[in-house]
């Protein structure tokens, strides 16, 4: 009797220990299944996104932790509902389009990094200035131009900074830093303040694109407009500290001084001269790069990196098409101020800005200053050997 009684325990015991087998085997089936069609998923929704190798390691991570859970609570459940919980998984974990973003500087820190790499360039603009005020101390060179002709080079900027270098030493390279800091300075601070008191925010979204086009183009230019009404006399003080090497003058030296000199010489107009042209030139380039830019954008489909690769593009374009302007702006400027850069023989009297751009286009120096290396003789000053106002007095 106790003998059958141990066999049918060890009978029950054997079915027992079948059916777990079969359920684990079951179980491990399902979780290879649904693992399976999981990455079948990934592998498309890689495709799309272009995250391939995180999406793939955040399947295995939760397929090991579905398994680990089933195991534990001894439960089979459909293939269908694990696809389910992993396709919600799957795009939850996947990286929304604000984390793709970089993420920028504050505008302090981007503040400090702009005014720092402006005054460590400033020699680069020191010598644009002269130039654009048509002082050429060095001679021309003969040479050959990308065609095999032969040609009149003007020297390069690094030759211009460093005659610069051996007429006022180091320290002569930086001469207006402090004016043009702070013509950058009250620009950055205060451009946005008109619009911020008037509560002009720029619009957003995709609907009624011309109406978000004009608007934003329109903020923007108040926004320049307001930046020049508050940098444009440090502006002013700077350009007629660099133009004080021409005569070698020591009339501009400190903010009082240059103040007091201005006043004298044109009143408090004079903070504001050459303030035109260089207000056309900012709204103009606003207007084309703005617009290329919305055309360009509702015409082809562009990521965000392109579209500011196009506008960076437009933006150079637009700059060398009003690059004129911004040459008058600095001769306007230093014209009549009580050194020598700003009267004859060195520059004319110009009553009006539109003169002075007259009188460049006639010369052919509107663009002097725009190329800062192989600067070529323009070919109308090399057949007027006896110009008044040369470019070069010393060829």
């Amino acid at each position: 009797m106790e003998g059958r009684m141990e066999l049918m325990y060890q009978e029950s015991a054997f079915m027992l220990a079948g059916e777990d087998e079969e359920e684990e085997a079951l179980m491990q089936h399902v979780s290879v299944a649904a693992a399976v069609m999981r990455l079948e998923r990934g592998v498309a929704l890689m495709e799309l996104n272009g995250n391939g190798t995180q999406i793939v390691t955040q399947m295995g991570q939760e397929s090991d932790e579905d398994a680990e859970s089933t195991r534990d609570e001894n439960a089979v459940e459909q293939p269908e509902s694990l696809v389910a919980i992993g396709e919600d998984a799957l795009v939850k974990s996947l990286p929304g389009p604000e984390q793709w973003e970089i993420e920028k500087p504050n505008e302090l820190l981007r503040f400090f990094l702009r005014m720092s790499f402006g005054a460590l360039l400033h020699p680069y603009e020191y010598a644009k200035v002269l130039m654009q005020l048509g002082h050429e101390p060095l001679p021309a060179m003969a040479s050959k131009n990308f065609l095999g002709r032969s040609t009149l080079f003007l020297p390069s900027v690094h030759e211009y900074m460093r005659f610069i270098k051996h007429t006022d030493g180091f320290v002569g390279l930086y001469r207006g830093l402090g004016s043009r800091f702070l013509s950058c300075a009250s620009a950055a601070i205060f451009s946005e303040s008109l619009v911020n008191i008037f509560g002009y925010k720029r619009i957003e979204g995709e609907k009624h694109a011309l109406k978000k086009f004009t608007w934003n183009l329109l903020r923007d230019g108040i926004v320049i407009f307001t930046g020049l009404i508050f940098s444009h006399p440090f502006y002013v003080i700077s350009v007629r500290q660099m133009g004080q090497f021409v005569g070698r003058e020591v009339v501009y030296t400190g903010l009082c001084d240059s103040f007091r000199e201005i006043v004298h010489h044109g009143g408090l107009m004079g903070f504001y001269a050459g303030f035109v042209p260089r207000l056309l030139c900012d709204l103009g380039v606003l207007c084309v790069t703005s617009t290329l830019s919305a055309i360009c954008n509702r015409t082809f489909h562009l990521r965000s990196t392109q579209k500011e690769y196009n506008s960076v593009l437009f933006q150079f374009g637009a700059i060398m098409i009003f690059y004129p302007l911004q040459v008058v702006a600095a001769c306007m400027a230093c014209s009549g101020s009580g050194i020598a850069a700003g009267a004859p023989p060195f520059m004319p009297i110009y009553a009006q800005w539109t003169d002075c751009l007259m009188d460049l286009f006639a010369r052919g120096d509107q663009l002097r200053g725009a190329f800062i290396f192989r600067r070529t003789l323009p070919r109308l000053q090399m057949q007027r050997a006896h110009d008044a106002f040369p470019i070069s007095r010393m060829i």
